[in-house]
């Protein structure tokens, strides 16, 4: 039986030649007004896929994969994704990422994006999946050129919810860098460490609710959006706070815009409702069609 925690400085017991170390770069360039893969690096544990597919025009999808399976406790990912001048990318992951109960070391994982001039970048990976005692820390920072287009859509699960498990300890640190031609214009940051479960089951926090997502628009049309996302959540036009009647059931939900983005966080009982979501989001923002790899 495990224990019902772990000291933060617990000895790391997997040698650290053993862990997992992935590393990706992905490329996409305008070539006779299509996108077309440009450079392409693949190390260790991380792989990426091109599926052939016209459904989605002009835009070229890119499917990331983990052949560990996963992230245990001290692996470490890191992605470069890069739209080029007038480039189209949409990048997903083939699976959900799970992160696995840490012996007490610290998995970190690490995204870039860069979307140029005209370009349009749409980061879109599965959820990710926090096993109870996990520990990982994850970066995303982004460029934006003022005319680009940058969507990034992150759920997380937090507990493996179809077996009754919840994060209960270990450590969550999450840290949002955007900027757009140089200039930060968007900050984020969570942490969860401690006893997890108490903070979450606060109805401020989480209401003991396991699921959850950040959507982020940086797009010149982003602001005009916002009263057609609130209309798809059941959110009403025009108001800064979410009407809890009107909502489905097992979902919680907000949404902003200023200064050129557009930001909405949802909050669910478990990733059912969350995946609902963010598929009635994604179509009132332009997305037509998710990722095939979401339907397998």
């Amino acid at each position: 039986m495990f224990a019902t925690a772990l000291p933060s400085d617990a000895a790391a017991t997997i040698p650290v030649e053993r862990r997992g170390q992935g590393r990706l770069l992905v490329e996409a360039r305008a070539l006779d007004g299509r996108t077309v893969r440009g450079r392409i690096e693949e190390e260790g544990f991380a792989r990426v896929r091109f599926p052939r597919s016209g459904r989605r025009g002009l835009a070229l999808e890119a499917v990331m994969i983990n052949t560990g399976g996963g992230l245990a406790g001290g692996d470490a990912s890191q992605s470069c994704l890069h739209a080029g001048r007038n480039a189209q990318l949409v990048v997903t992951t083939q699976a959900a990422e799970k992160i696995y109960r840490s012996d007490g070391a610290t998995s970190h994982i690490d995204v870039e994006l860069i979307a140029e001039t005209g370009a349009s970048l749409h980061w879109m990976p599965q959820a990710t999946i926090v096993f109870d005692g996990a520990r990982v820390e994850r970066s995303i920072a982004a460029e934006v050129a003022p005319d680009a287009r940058l969507l990034l859509v992150e759920p997380v699960i937090l507990g493996r919810t179809a077996r009754g498990e919840r994060l209960s300890y270990g450590s969550l640190r999450d840290r949002w860098r955007i900027r757009r031609s140089g200039r930060l214009i968007y900050a984020d940051g969570l942490q969860l460490d401690g006893d997890i479960a108490a903070t979450l089951d606060r109805r401020a926090t989480a209401g003991g609710w396991a699921a959850f997502a950040t959507l982020l628009l940086v797009a010149p049309d982003a602001e005009a959006r916002l009263d057609a996302v609130r209309g798809a959540l059941g959110l009403a036009a025009g108001e800064d706070e979410f009407l809890p009647a009107e909502l489905p059931d097992g979902l919680d939900a907000g949404a902003s815009a200023w200064d050129g983005m557009l930001s909405v966080r949802l909050l669910a009982r478990d990733g059912a409702p969350l995946e609902s979501a963010i598929r009635r989001v994604l179509a009132v923002l332009g997305v037509g069609e998710v990722p095939r790899i979401w339907h397998s």
